[in-house]
């Protein structure tokens, strides 16, 4: 037996009719799924009539008060008469705030603060000012250019502690701490073009992979020059009990179209144990509101790598790639100078986000991962914490599944300027 099923539609003027058959309707389960095949028509038929331009204009105002009309212009037809509308600003768009400083002013004195909250921000309000102290102390041992003496720009740091526990069964968890430490001192009076850095980060390292994933977590310290405002040169020295010579020089621009932004970086880089290797990097970025989408592509050469398949027989001659797609979620932004941080979604300081990501080589992919990540402010917004779950599948493991947890702590200390 055969029931029909017929939805008429208007949509442009214009009648459709939707005819549904649904068979074997004595029975009620029959009868409830051609009420939900009817009911998924019309939802797709609604949404062929509303075009692509108008869900676009639902998806921006979805977050906007109810029952609330807002135009970039008065409507005169709803005037009174003898009363002028004036012009209506449209509703500010909810963008993520982006956060540049975390220092804020100290307390004179410790007894002075009241509760554990105020005591912390004492301590890293101090710690912040004897830093800051001893980077002036320094940089007025050069003589500082015509007319711009009385300029200081504050420096950066950033500590971090940072764990990643894998989950097996039937076996131990596996946790791995890091420590991370990177600051980037300013020395304006030394031809303001030049800063010093002090870091655990590799530059070495293909974006994508986390610091607990780094071959060479020494502290290096390098003399950084800004050649241009997109060009920069590196030299330096990497800590070890034979220190070893480092450089590299970096190209790094941004583009912005709209809600689009494209980020391309090049780096070539040497050091005295690994030899040369560069790294080509592409980030596509797309901001609606506070929903981000991204997705990055990078390829990396070097000799360490091809020496590495060499002697395991690996067809890839030192080439590896990277891809990582994020679905971000972000109420507050971190203003990161690192790429590598926005490629992992480590610039989020309130949010949350959907990260997808696969790593190999020319011939065979080595690794594919898929996790979520929460980020959240501990501390007003100079103390953060995240957490996320990610599941690993890996060429050398037979591509089972490896289940990771990781957390982590950071603690910036980010001054402006003062003038």
């Amino acid at each position: 037996m055969a029931l029909p099923f017929v939805i008429p539609l208007v949509a442009g003027g214009k009648e459709y009719m939707v005819r549904v058959t649904a068979h074997n309707t004595e029975s009620i389960l029959s009868v409830t799924v051609a009420r939900r095949i009817a009911g998924a028509l019309v939802m797709l038929f609604l949404l062929l009539c509303i075009g692509t331009k108008d869900q676009c204009v639902f998806a921006q105002t979805a977050e906007t008060e109810p029952d609330r009309i807002h135009d970039e212009t008065s409507d005169p037809s709803q005037a009174k008469p003898g009363v002028e509308l004036s012009p209506v600003a449209p509703p500010d768009r909810r963008e993520p705030v982006v956060i540049r400083e975390t220092v804020e002013p100290v307390i004179e004195s410790w007894r002075s603060t009241e509760g554990f909250g105020e005591k912390i921000d004492w301590i890293h309000g101090k710690l912040y000012e004897i830093a800051a102290a001893q980077v002036g102390r320094v940089d007025s041992w050069f003589k500082p250019p015509p007319g711009e003496q009385g300029i200081v720009e504050l420096s950066r740091f950033r500590v971090g502690l940072f764990a990643e526990g894998k989950i097996q069964e039937y076996k131990e968890t596996d946790v791995k701490p890091v420590v991370d430490f990177d600051t980037e001192i300013e020395l304006p009076n030394l031809k303001r073009q030049i800063k010093l850095i002090i870091t655990t980060n590799d530059p070495t390292t293909l974006p994508g992979k986390s610091i607990i994933e780094q071959r060479d977590k020494s502290l290096r310290t390098a003399v950084v020059g800004q050649l241009r405002s997109d060009i920069s040169t590196a030299v330096g020295v990497r800590a070890r009990w034979k220190p070893e010579l480092f450089a590299y020089a970096l190209w790094a621009h941004k583009s912005e179209a709209g809600n689009w932004r494209l980020y391309p970086q090049q780096k070539c880089y040497w050091e005295t144990k690994k030899g040369f290797g560069e790294i080509s990097t592409l980030v596509l970025d797309h901001w609606i509101n506070r929903w981000n989408t991204r997705f990055s592509t990078s390829v990396k050469w070097s000799k360490q790598d091809r020496d590495d398949d060499q002697k395991t027989e690996r067809e890839d001659n030192g080439f590896r790639w990277s891809e990582v797609f994020l679905l971000e979620h972000a109420k507050e932004l971190l203003d990161e100078s690192q790429l590598g941080r926005v490629v992992s979604g480590d610039d989020i300081a309130r949010g949350w986000g959907i990260r997808l990501s696969a790593f190999g080589g020319f011939h065979f992919a080595d690794e594919y991962r898929a996790g979520i990540f929460y980020r959240w402010p501990l501390r007003k917004k100079w103390m953060y914490s995240f957490a996320g779950p990610e599941i690993k599948w890996k060429n050398v493991n037979n591509w089972d599944r490896g289940w990771t947890l990781r957390c982590g702590i950071e603690m910036l200390f980010w001054g402006g300027k003062e003038r």
